[in-house]
């Protein structure tokens, strides 16, 4: 597994733009997943799914929150 990765985005969260690192993560089988903090707090671990979907793995965030945090890492990782 290579070295983690992390960056840092600015997604909101019930209706507030946070600051949140974001650390990128492997599974065992390979597969990235995310863990998001805003500060020294984790709020989740979430992923990309195969069919579109970014889930909450750990956390207690909305929908709308992972969805948001999701959009922001995809921004970020999307080379070009």
């Amino acid at each position: 597994m290579n070295s983690p990765t992390d960056f840092y985005i600015i997604a909101e969260i019930d209706g507030t733009d946070r600051h949140i690192k974001v650390i990128e993560l492997e599974t065992t089988d390979g597969v990235p997943y995310y863990s998001c903090f805003m500060g020294e707090t984790e709020l989740t671990q979430i992923r990309n799914e195969t069919y579109g979907t970014w889930e909450q793995l750990w956390g207690d965030l909305d929908d709308k929150s992972v969805a948001n945090i999701g959009l922001q890492i995809e921004e970020k990782i999307t080379p070009g």
